[in-house]
């Protein structure tokens, strides 16, 4: 056989079953390991049709599982998401479309480009609001308030008003 490492060749891989392999060692000339182009296993080289290459891809081994404890079930049990709205829909208002610039209050409906229709649960601190979806709760940014930092004067800094206020004393 002509073939030199790293060269395409077809053998049987034992693992995906996948045929198409590249040479990673060679002894004396005849192919000894050859690489799964598909899962990247290495194994011996198995010409296809062969009894050995006709067998079955592994499967798997299942991981067993060991039972949960009393403890570890209720704390599963107090982990698993609520499959309804904590808070009532308002549905004295309609729903609004989410905007990022708008500010919310618990009970309104609000529609969301990417999750649909979902009902505002609380109000978080940062600028965000906790939102019923029926896919799950998701947690959505708003546009936070004004700075602390700004004056109302002009739009200025505080710190330069406080700067100027102290010049003058």
């Amino acid at each position: 056989m002509n073939a030199t490492v790293g060269a395409d060749i077809e053998s049987t891989c034992r693992k995906c079953g996948d045929v198409w392999h590249v040479i990673v060692a060679m002894v004396e000339g005849d192919i000894a390991k050859v690489e799964c182009k598909e899962c990247k296993g290495t194994h011996k080289y198995k010409e296809p049709g062969s009894e050995t290459a006709a067998a079955k891809p592994k499967k798997p081994a299942k991981a067993k599982k060991k039972p949960l404890t009393a403890a570890e079930k209720k704390a599963a049990a107090a982990a698993k998401p609520k499959t309804h709205a904590t808070v009532e829909a308002d549905l004295s208002k309609p729903t609004r479309p989410y905007k990022f610039s708008d500010t919310f209050e618990p009970g309104e409906r609000i529609d969301h480009v990417k999750f649909g229709v979902g009902v505002v649960e609380d109000v978080l601190d940062g600028g965000k609001i906790e939102v019923y979806f029926p896919e799950g709760r998701r947690v959505l940014a708003l546009a936070k308030g004004n700075s602390k930092l700004t004056s109302l004067k002009d739009g200025r800094p505080a710190w330069l008003d406080q700067m100027k206020s102290a010049k003058a004393e």
